[in-house]
C-alpha cells in the first residue's frame, strides 16, 4: 500500500506542472491511464492547459494546470496542498505517455 500512496504522489505531482503549447500538447490532450498493484491514476489534460488527476475510483480528484518546455512538463495543483511543482520529463510513443522524475518511469495509455 505504501508503494501505492507514493505513486499517487507521484503522479499528483506530474498533474500539477504544465500549460499547453504546440504539437506536444495536441497529442498530450485527452485522458491517460496507469495501473499499478490494483490502483488506476488517471491524467486529464485540455487543451487550455488544465486538468485533472483522479484515482481510487473517482474518489480522489485534483485539479492542475500544466506548462510544457519542450520535453519537460510541470504541474500546478490549484490548491497548492497536496502536490508540489517538479518538473517531469515527458515521452510519447503513439498511445503511450511516459512520464519520468527522480529516476522513476511511470507509463500512461491513452484511454480510448
Amino acid at each position: 500500500m505504501k508503494k501505492s500512496a507514493a505513486f499517487v504522489a507521484v503522479i499528483l505531482v506530474l498533474c500539477c506542472m504544465l500549460s499547453a503549447c504546440g504539437k506536444a500538447s495536441e497529442n498530450l490532450e485527452g485522458s491517460w491511464t496507469h495501473t499499478e498493484d490494483g490502483v488506476s491514476i488517471t491524467l486529464v489534460f485540455n487543451a487550455d492547459g488544465t486538468g485533472k488527476i483522479e484515482a481510487l475510483g473517482g474518489l480522489m480528484s485534483v485539479q492542475y494546470t500544466y506548462k510544457l518546455d519542450g520535453d519537460t512538463i510541470v504541474f500546478h495543483e490549484l490548491n497548492q496542498e497536496i502536490l508540489g511543482s517538479n518538473p517531469y520529463t515527458m515521452k510519447i510513443k503513439g498511445d503511450e505517455l511516459s512520464l519520468t522524475a527522480g529516476g522513476e518511469v511511470m507509463v500512461f495509455t491513452k484511454d480510448k
